[in-house]
């Protein structure tokens, strides 16, 4: 899996940081546990991220210094001394909004309190200085080693997003007149919603790569389009969450016993899945006819003049099925414009060979 893989690229960093750093500060004679703590916590997905928190971290881990360096001198190794340096630094870096450096800044706090029993100022100096050890190296293994490349990931995530929201919109019209959901057709969409933020969050770690590593302009095509349909995407989960919690009423059982509206939710949910659409004509007869069948149900004089709502179940979800389909579509387009400026790109590349 795709975030095996990336898990696996963190692990590696994450080992060899701890070796380069632990091994400079054996050198040097310094205690390493402290640049080793903060080398493991600031490796992050990102060479960007690993840089500002690192600016962040280093002012906070000075604070958790200071503070437990003045605290045990006062009041020797006591149970008050960890209370007070965790609580004071915690309290600091939150007033400082060095809120990214409260972890490190606490831990280097607490762990240097039992190896501290004389000479503070230097211990604070050398507690410094293997803070700024263990920061450098993580973030130039960061930068160095193995820099994340998302974009394969990022294209096999939407896959997989388009694939399970085609299925879940079999699923909840399979459920429409059921007052009661089931938890499974809940529990798919609320982890659809899930996959979708962690795939825009690669979008976002791939954007911050390429402040510091080479990329091509066929790389930000491709992601740039990619995160085009997780826009559209989210839009389109919108759209489906209004149906699930659509107000259920006597007319409702109409949804499922209409054929033109369970084939419209059928050819949409291909689309989603497939990408494609063979029958592309006959699909735009089915919903020139769904939307025919809304202004009509539209029109009609309600018996409740003073409802609040002027759509009815029946309706409402007409319009979301509408809406859906347009979404569709819009994914369609994408991709056909995506297709177009590959193939343009490959042209191109070809005259230039």
């Amino acid at each position: 899996m795709p975030f095996s893989k990336f898990l696996g690229g963190r692990i590696l960093k994450t080992g060899i940081a701890v070796f380069i750093t632990a091994f400079i500060c054996l050198a040097l004679e310094w205690p390493a546990i402290f640049a080793v703590i903060t080398a493991i916590v600031t490796i992050e997905p990102t060479a960007s991220d690993s840089i500002k928190k690192g600016i962040i971290r280093l002012p906070a881990s000075v604070i958790g210094a200071a503070y437990s360096m003045l605290i045990t001198a006062w009041f020797g190794n006591t149970a008050l001394t960890y209370s007070l340096s965790a609580m004071l630094t915690i309290i600091t870096c939150h007033k400082l909004k060095l809120d990214a450096g409260i972890l490190v800044a606490t831990l280097t706090a607490v762990n240097m309190i039992p190896f501290t029993h004389d000479h503070f100022f230097d211990s604070f100096l050398v507690r410094l200085g293997t803070t700024t050890i263990g920061l450098a190296v993580s973030t130039l293994i960061n930068l160095i080693i193995l820099p994340p490349h998302y974009s394969k990931m990022i294209v096999h995530s939407t896959s997989d997003l388009l694939k399970n929201t085609g299925e879940l919109l079999e699923q909840v019209f399979v459920e429409v007149p059921k007052v009661k959901k089931k938890r499974d057709t809940l529990n798919l969409f609320q982890r659809i919603l899930k996959d979708l933020d962690k795939a825009e969050q690669l979008c976002q770690f791939q954007r911050q790569e390429w402040k510091y590593h080479k990329h091509t302009e066929d790389d930000m095509r491709k992601v740039h389009y990619e995160h085009k349909k997780l826009l559209v995407l989210r839009q389109i989960l919108f759209h489906i969450g209004n149906i699930i919690h659509a107000p259920i009423d006597n007319s409702s059982h109409k949804i499922n016993e209409n054929k033109d509206i369970n084939d419209a939710v059928v050819s949409i949910s291909l689309m989603l899945i497939k990408r494609e659409n063979e029958k592309i004509q006959e699909h735009e007869a089915l919903m020139n006819k769904l939307l025919s069948y809304f202004w009509e149900l539209k029109s009609e004089p309600t018996d409740k003049p003073s409802k609040v709502s002027h759509f009815t179940a029946e309706t409402m979800i007409l319009f979301e099925i509408v809406a859906i389909n347009d979404l569709t579509e819009e994914l369609r387009y994408i991709e056909q414009n995506e297709r177009k400026k590959h193939v343009s790109t490959l042209g191109l590349k070809a005259l230039d060979e």
